[in-house]
Formats: structure tokens, sequence, C-alpha cells
């Protein structure tokens, strides 16, 4: 198998791990992770090289198995938590078909991330404001970022449900733990309104089906009658981070794939509903 990362090493001694695979890193390079066994468990040892990792590392040992992967043992940004090892795939059930069942499961994970756990949140987590000051810097690229700009800043000015969020809720980020169920991974360590937490879902799992005829508004219809939230500002919503997904592809010089489609599409839904009827459009 090879010599683990220098990296790595220390924490397999300090924990008494066993390497069982090989370390990959995560997209964007933000984590390293080495799949271990513990006394035999399956684990994985997730080490973050990036501060909204660092911040979700804290999240993830104050969930405590509520809804997340368990956590056996976290110091610093290094976290050792519990191995999905289940062979059912959000992704895999919506290529077959079972779009609506994959966002039944997404929400419900929601649902239990969401809950009050009665206990002091970490410290230092973000803001949903910090994160849209990407979009506030990309206004003179466009449009498209000033009317993305404004909606935000409405919604910022008046939260509601303000919760402590997972904050990159998708298809890939809630696994299949075999008798425990589906449980999330993954938190950014983010704090603010609950609806934030379910416009990734919209933009998921893939390129193509987002894009589907009919899909947004089938989709608008069951995120919200499952997590009890209006329509019109979860769309809202749903644009306000699209935009902010874009604005973030131009800030790492990354091709922005979907995201513009589904600006498009999004915000004439929007303006279908007349969800943006009290906002400033650009000139």
């Amino acid at each position: 198998m090879g010599e683990p990362s220098t990296d790595i090493a220390p924490w397999l001694e300090r924990w008494g791990l066993q390497p069982d695979g090989w370390p990959f890193q995560t997209i964007w390079t933000r984590s390293l992770l080495q799949p271990v066994r513990r006394s035999g468990q399956p684990c994985m040892l997730k080490l973050a090289t990036y501060h909204e990792e660092v911040k979700g590392a804290a999240v993830m040992a104050w969930w405590a198995g509520e809804g997340a992967a368990p956590v056996l043992a976290h110091e610093a940004n290094a976290l050792l938590m519990v191995r999905a090892e289940g062979e059912r795939d959000l992704a895999a059930w919506v290529a077959e078909g079972r779009d609506d069942a994959a966002t039944e499961v997404l929400c419900a994970a929601l649902a239990d991330l969401h809950r009050p756990r009665g206990r002091p949140a970490p410290e230092g987590l973000i803001r949903l404001e910090d994160w849209f000051r990407s979009v506030e810097r990309q206004q003179a690229q466009g449009d498209v970022f000033v009317r993305g700009h404004q909606l935000a800043q409405a919604l910022l000015a008046e939260p509601q449900d303000v919760r402590l969020l997972h904050g990159d809720m998708h298809h890939g980020n809630v696994l299949d733990f075999g008798a425990a169920g589906w449980l999330a991974i993954d938190p950014k360590g983010v704090t603010g309104e609950r609806a934030y937490d379910y416009a990734n879902i919209f933009r998921n799992p893939d390129m193509a089906t987002p894009l589907s005829p009919g899909r947004l508004e089938r989709q608008l219809e069951l995120v919200c009658r499952l997590a009890a939230l209006e329509p019109r500002r979860m769309l809202q919503w749903v644009c306000a981070h699209a935009v902010l997904s874009l604005a973030w592809c131009l800030e790492d010089n990354l091709y922005p794939d979907r995201s513009i489609d589904f600006i498009r599409l999004a915000f004439a839904r929007l303006d279908a509903l007349g969800g943006s009827d009290r906002l400033p459009r650009p000139a």
C-alpha cells in the first residue's frame, strides 16, 4: 500500500489507525482523506486544509452523530469519523429515475441537522452575509450579479428561522451508513436562514437534471411541502445561491458549467411567481 503521507502519519499513530486504502483529496483540494481502520472498524480520517473545512469539522463533532456521520475523534484540523459502507447512492437514484425519492432523503437529512441541540454551537462560524460578499464584488461583471446582489441583500436583511447550516447539501454529501441510515458529511460551518440549505439541492446532482423540463417546478413543490417552506421565498434563495455559485466560479477561474443556464431558468420562474416584484431591476 505504500507509506502514508507525512501529514497523515502522526494521526495514524496518535489515534491507533491502520491505512485501509490510498489517501485522496476532496474537490478543490481543500481536504485530504485517508480510509483507515481502528480496531477493525472502517473509518475515514480527514485533514482539512481550508478554513471552511476546519469549521466544518467542528460542526461534525458538534452534531455528535445526530443526522451526520458519527465522529470518533476531533482535534485541530483532523477529524476521524465512521466510514459509510452502504451500497445505496443518491446520485445513482436520480440516474435511475428516482429523483423525487433522492430529494426526500436530502430533505429528511436537513431536518435532522437543523433540529435544536440544546448546547452551544461551535464558535467562529461563517455567516451567509460573508459568503454573499462574493456576489457584491462581481457586480461589475454584469446585470445577473447586480440582480443577484439585490435579491440576496433583501433576503439577508430579514432572515427567517436562522440555524446552524450544512452549507453544501447535495447528493454526494448524504451517504448510506447501512443500519444507521442516511447520514450527512462535509458541512461548511455556516449559519443563516434555514431555507438557504435547501437551495443547492435544486442544482444537483449533475449538469443535465436541474435543466430538465418541469424539474424545477416539481422539486420546488416537493421541497417546500417536506420542509414547510414558502415557495416564493425558497425560489428566491435558489436564485441567490445560483448567482453565488457563479461568483465563486469566477473567483476560482473555473468554467461556470450549468450556472448561467440554471440562473436564467430560476429567475424566469421567479418572475412568473412575482417573487422579485419589490426588488429594483438592473438597468
